[in-house]
């Protein structure tokens, strides 16, 4: 696994993907995150993909758009864990300085998003500012009291140095509008980018696998509520599908940018 940077446009606007890390995905630990099928039914989903369950694997895209004056990064990946912490390696091949970041958008707060925002106790991006839905912040912090204690400084760091907490429809600025995503945690969002007629929406983790377009009853297990985000999946793949929108995925192999497609039977994905 290694650093990556790959450069693109969205009308006006100048935009990156990063990799913060990139991890194989053995066949047990598969089958361990996506428990609602047996192996045979992923096998043959994945060989109707032209891909292989052997060579599964999970990516952590970072997006970062020019704005104006505003360059505002989504996420900040796993920082020092074991399959991440490439973002700033990742950063320095585009030639892109932490300390240019202005803001920072929060799409949930599970730990291959937020723990990249902190190092040795120091905030990554000194100069940024921190956007997050009010609903994913209750969540957050009913987490940290109840399991991740160790989060406590993230916090505290965001919210010293500016943090604001949206609605999960709210317009953040011209051309940035979030957009609910609700199931995989209560107040994760999506977000839509628009720029000269072009349209990006970043979908963050509404889904984990490629195999989901296909099926999008299967849930990975880290879904807090798949009563929720069985549904929520649906309707935001046939948004994607309807506005022939460039589309992010945080988890699909790097730089997880295509285009979904509406099938008689569910969806595709059409790598960009």
């Amino acid at each position: 696994m290694t650093a990556n940077s790959h450069t693109f446009k969205l009308g006006a606007l100048e935009c990156w993907v990063f990799l913060d890390g990139r991890s194989a995905l053995s066949n047990e630990r598969f089958l361990d995150r996506f428990p609602d099928a047996t192996e045979a039914a992923y096998r043959d989903v994945f060989s109707g993909m032209g891909l292989s369950l052997d060579d599964a694997s999970s990516s952590m895209n970072i997006l970062l758009v020019k704005m104006g004056d505003e360059m505002i990064l989504f996420d900040s990946g796993e920082g020092v864990e074991s399959e991440g912490g490439y973002l700033l390696e990742s950063m320095k091949l585009a030639e892109i300085a932490p300390d240019t970041i202005t803001k920072v958008v929060i799409t949930h707060a599970h730990g291959d998003h937020i723990l990249g925002l902190l190092n040795n106790g120091e905030p990554v991006f000194p100069h940024a500012t921190y956007i997050i839905s009010k609903e994913e912040m209750a969540f957050w912090q009913k987490r940290i009291e109840e399991r991740f204690a160790n989060q406590v400084p993230i916090m505290r760091m965001i919210q010293e140095k500016g943090l604001r907490l949206i609605e999960m429809d709210e317009v953040i600025m011209p051309g940035l509008t979030a957009i609910p995503i609700p199931g995989h945690t209560p107040g994760q969002i999506a977000l839509r980018i628009q720029s000269e007629g072009e349209t990006l929406i970043h979908m963050a983790d509404l889904l984990h696998s490629p195999m989901q377009f296909a099926h999008p009853e299967w849930s990975a297990k880290f879904d807090a509520d798949t009563s929720v985000s069985v549904p929520t999946r649906r309707q935001a793949l046939q948004l994607a599908a309807e506005n022939d929108a460039l589309t992010l995925f945080y988890h699909l192999e790097f730089p997880g940018l295509g285009y979904v497609e509406q099938t008689s039977s569910g969806f595709r994905w059409m790598n960009r």
